[in-house]
C-alpha cells in the first residue's frame, strides 16, 4: 500500500538512504530541507522538499498533518540534539491530534544500552545509556506515548553506521586519503556493533510495513570485530597505516563523544531478523573494507547530499 511519508533529516547520512529506499518502494516521500540547495538535492532523490527548519514547526507541521507516516532521522548535535529531537516529537503529537498521522518510526541508537563488555545484548537488556545519549531513553518513551493518540510508534536503534562517504567510518577514509593514516580511539580492544546504511534503510522500510506498535529493534550486522580490527581493515583497503589514539587524549579532545567511542558494546539484531524479516546484505565491515573504500571514493566524487 502506498503511504504518504514525511522524513526528517532526509538529506542526512541515514535519512537520505531511508528516503531513497522508501521512494523505490513506491511511496510518496516528503523531506524537510533547510535551504534551496538541500531542496534541489532531495528532488534528485525523488523526494518532495518542504523548505524549513525543524525548530520552526509553523513552516512544515501543516504538511506533516497530511501524512500517514513520519520517519524521524534528523540529528544535529551542533545545535542541541535533545532540544531539536523534542521539537520533532511535539510536531508528531500535533499532527496526530489535528491530522492524519498514525505511524512514527523514531530513530534512537544502540548506545542507550551502554557498555556490554563480553555480553551480546538484545532489546530485553536493561538500559544504561551512555552519558552522551541519556536523553534518548526519555524521548523513546515520549514517542511511544503517542499511542494515546492512536499512533503506532516503532523505535529503531542502529549501531555504528558505515557506507557512503559520511559518518565515523567516512572520517577514517578521509584521514587515509589525506594523511595515509587511520587513527582509532584507545587501544582498539573495544567492540562496535556495525551496520551498513543501506541495510538500515531496508530495516526502516520493513518496519513501516511489518513493525508492531510499541516495539524496539536493534540494527547490527552481527560481526564481532574490535575497533582495532575495523581500523586495520580500513587502513589495508586504503593503503594507510592504523594507529591508536590514547584514551585519555580521546576524552580530553572529544569529551562525552570520546567516551562513547571508547565504549565496548556488542548487540544482536535477531529480533529484527525474526519479526521484520530483515536480512542485512553487508555482513562485515572487515570483509567489505575494499569495496567500502571504493564506495567512499565514488561517493566523494559524486555525493548524494
Amino acid at each position: 500500500m502506498k503511504h504518504r511519508i514525511f522524513v526528517t533529516g532526509a538529506s542526512g547520512y541515514i535519512g537520505s538512504a531511508v528516503a531513497q529506499r522508501l521512494v523505490r518502494g513506491g511511496h510518496d516521500v516528503i523531506g524537510l530541507a533547510r535551504n534551496e540547495a538541500t531542496a534541489r538535492k532531495l528532488e534528485t532523490l525523488g523526494v518532495t522538499p518542504v523548505q524549513g527548519d525543524l525548530a520552526d514547526l509553523t513552516a512544515w507541521v501543516g504538511v506533516l498533518q497530511n501524512c500517514d507516516t513520519a520517519v524521524h532521522t534528523a540529528f544535529d548535535g551542533a545545535t542541541g540534539a535533545s532540544d531539536m529531537d523534542h521539537q520533532a516529537l511535539e510536531a508528531f503529537r500535533a499532527a496526530s491530534l489535528d491530522g492524519r498521522l498514525r505511524r512514527v518510526l523514531y530513530t534512537s541508537g544502540s548506545w542507550v544500552h551502554g557498555a556490554g563488555g563480553d555480553r551480546v545484548l538484545d532489546e530485553t537488556a536493561p538500559l544504561k545509556p551512555l552519558e552522551l545519549v541519556q536523553w534518548r531513553v526519555a524521548h523513546e518513551e515520549i514517542a511511544l506515548d503517542l499511542s494515546a493518540h492512536d499512533v503506532a510508534t516503532i523505535i529503531l536503534r542502529p549501531g555504528m553506521v558505515y557506507g557512503e562517504h559520511r559518518g565515523i567510518f567516512g572520517t577514517w577514509f578521509d584521514e587515509a586519503k589525506q594523511k595515509k593514516t587511520i587513527t582509532y580511539p584507545g587501544d582498539g580492544a573495544q567492540h562496535w556493533s556495525c551496520v551498513h546504511r543501506e541495510d538500515v534503510a531496508e530495516a526502516y522500510a520493513l518496519a513501516m510495513e511489518h513493525g508492531k506498535a510499541g516495539e524496539r529493534y536493534l540494527l547490527a550486522d552481527e560481526s564481532r570485530a574490535t575497533v582495532k580490527q575495523l581500523a586495520e581493515a580500513a587502513a589495508a583497503a586504503a593503503g594507510a597505516t592504523a594507529q591508536p589514539w590514547p584514551a585519555e587524549q580521546v576524552v580530553k579532545t572529544l569529551s562525552l563523544f570520546g567516551k562513547a567511542l571508547l565504549n565496548d558494546l556488542q548487540v544482536t539484531s535477531a529480533k529484527a531478523r525474526r519479526e521484520l524479516g530483515w536480512v542485512p546484505r553487508h555482513a562485515s565491515f572487515v570483509n567489505d573494507a575494499p569495496a567500502l573504500w571504493r564506495e567512499w571514493l565514488d561517493a566523494k566524487e559524486a555525493p548524494v547530499a
